[in-house]
C-alpha cells in the first residue's frame, strides 16, 4: 500500500465517528450529590427532565441551570421547565451569562465553590458528556464530577451530525488547552 493511501486512512475513518460518542466513564449505579449542573443546549429538555427526576427522588438537592440563550439554551427556560416538572423554585440556581460549554462551567464554578459542593452530578447529552466532563475537571479539579448522560435528541441523521461536531469540538478544546 502506498504512503498516499496510508495518509488518507484517518480521513476515511472520520464518518465512523458519527456512530459513537466520545468516551467517558460510566456513572455509579446510584448517583447522589448535593447538586446537579445542567448544561444548556437542552433542545428537547431531556437534560432538565432527568435532573428534575433526580431532584424529586432526593438524589440531588439543587439544580444549577446554565445558559444565556433561549429555550433549552436558557437557564431561565430550563428553570421554568424544571418547575413544571415539580422542582421547587428554592431548589434552583441560575447561571445566565454563558453561551458555550466552557462558559457554562466557568460561570457555574463560583456557585459550586461558594456552596462548598465537593461532588456534583453533571447532566448533559451522551455525545456532549466527554467534552463537558473534561472541562469540568479542568476548571474544578477539586470536585468529584458524576456523569449523568441523557440520550441525544432527534432523528438518527441529527444525532450523527451532533456526534461528529462533538468529536471536532473535543479536538478544538484540546488544542486550546481547555481540557
Amino acid at each position: 500500500m502506498s504512503r498516499r493511501y496510508l495518509a488518507l486512512t484517518p480521513l476515511a475513518m472520520l464518518p465512523a465517528l458519527a456512530f459513537s460518542d466520545p468516551p467517558y466513564e460510566s456513572p455509579p449505579a446510584d448517583v447522589r450529590a448535593p447538586a446537579a449542573l445542567v448544561l444548556s443546549g437542552d433542545v428537547d429538555y431531556l437534560r432538565v427532565k432527568r435532573a428534575a427526576e433526580m431532584q424529586r427522588q432526593g438524589r440531588v438537592g439543587t439544580l444549577l441551570l446554565t445558559g444565556a440563550g433561549v429555550g433549552g439554551d436558557s437557564a431561565a427556560g430550563l428553570a421554568a421547565q424544571a418547575q413544571k416538572l415539580g422542582v421547587p423554585r428554592e431548589a434552583i440556581l441560575l447561571e445566565e451569562r454563558s453561551t458555550t460549554t466552557r462558559e457554562n462551567i466557568l460561570g457555574a464554578s463560583g456557585v459550586v465553590r461558594a456552596h462548598g459542593w465537593t461532588s456534583v452530578a453533571l447532566v448533559t447529552s451522551a455525545s456532549h458528556m466527554a467534552r463537558a466532563l473534561r472541562v469540568a475537571r479542568r476548571v474544578l479539579p477539586e470536585v468529584r464530577w458524576i456523569p449523568v448522560a441523557v440520550p441525544d435528541a432527534g432523528p438518527p441523521a441529527r444525532i450523527r451530525k451532533t456526534r461528529l461536531q462533538e468529536w471536532a469540538k473535543l479536538a478544538w478544546y484540546g488544542v486550546r488547552g481547555w481540557i
